[in-house]
């Protein structure tokens, strides 16, 4: 199988899963993207290793999000605590993908949150993260786990806030590599898929290499027997971006992580700017 065809081609997506009320809206949106793509959904729930390492310190207190009681951390009970949690997400999960007809699947795990939804990654065609979970700092835009994963991850990567959602158009970087080509070829799928318009973000490095990108664009979409709106871009930087994203509303936007603007801590401050889903692509 070729890159570009097992890109498009999303049979087991990974939904890691928290406390959250934005995590179920996540899954919401995983399901509906799972039923899309005929593909199964595997929930994934982490036992925060640092909760158990806490319960050892005799002053450490747990104070509760639903009055103002404090007391003190008991392993057995943030155990028991935590079992509930992950019954009640499987609960959530299964029903949700009974409605949708979605094979599903959930497991619990036990280790370092962000260490274990990056292992898990590695087996999934497509990983679904919210963009904050339950420990959101005030202020902080993405939680500790997805900075991770945008640090660290590989494949494809989905980064949802609470409030996104899946509408057209759907927006793609293209700047002409071969990895913005299957990009391409994964959006216009999911297009095809979902019945949503693409607009294709066009980064041409210098004009002379312009007419050269513009065909190959116009060979890969007429190939797929679709159409789509091109857009040029001035700059190919997180500024540049963001304002053409803007201009075509808050639609999926596909992301070949590849160019020096695209990764880090630029990669970062890009998704904290958007309110779009992010999509983004690389290599395992």
């Amino acid at each position: 199988m070729t890159r570009d065809k097992a890109f498009a081609e999303l049979k087991r997506i990974l939904v890691p899963l928290d406390a959250s009320e934005h995590s179920l809206e996540v899954l919401k949106a995983a399901v509906e993207l799972a039923a899309a793509q005929g593909a199964e959904l595997e929930g994934l729930f982490v036992e925060d290793a640092d909760l158990f390492r806490l319960c050892e310190f005799p002053m450490a207190r747990e104070v509760s999000f639903w009055g103002v009681s404090v007391r003190s951390m008991e392993r057995s009970e943030t155990e028991r605590q935590l079992r509930i949690v992950a019954r009640r997400l499987q609960r959530a999960l299964e029903d949700m993908s009974r409605g949708h007809n979605v094979p599903c699947k959930f497991r619990v795990t036990r280790g370092g949150v962000p260490r274990e939804v990056l292992d898990a990654s590695k087996e999934a065609d497509l990983t679904i993260m919210g963009r904050i979970g339950w420990s959101r700092l005030c202020g902080q835009r993405m939680g500790s786990t997805t900075q991770a994963i945008v640090r660290q991850g590989r494949g494809l990567v989905l980064i949802m806030d609470k409030e996104a959602r899946f509408q057209p158009p759907l927006q793609v970087l293209f700047t002409g590599s071969r990895l913005s080509e299957a990009t391409l070829l994964l959006a216009l799928e999911l297009s095809r898929k979902k019945g949503f318009s693409l607009v294709i973000l066009m980064a041409a490095h210098a004009q002379e290499n312009r007419k050269d990108m513009q065909d190959r664009v116009q060979e890969i979409v007429s190939g797929q027997g679709a159409q789509a709106g091109v857009h040029l871009l001035r700059e190919l930087n997180p500024q540049g971006i963001r304002k053409a994203v803007a201009a075509h509303g808050t639609g999926p936007l596909f992301l070949p992580c590849e160019d020096p603007h695209l990764h880090g801590e630029s990669l970062q401050q890009l998704i904290n700017s958007l309110n779009n889903p992010v999509f983004l692509v690389r290599d395992r």
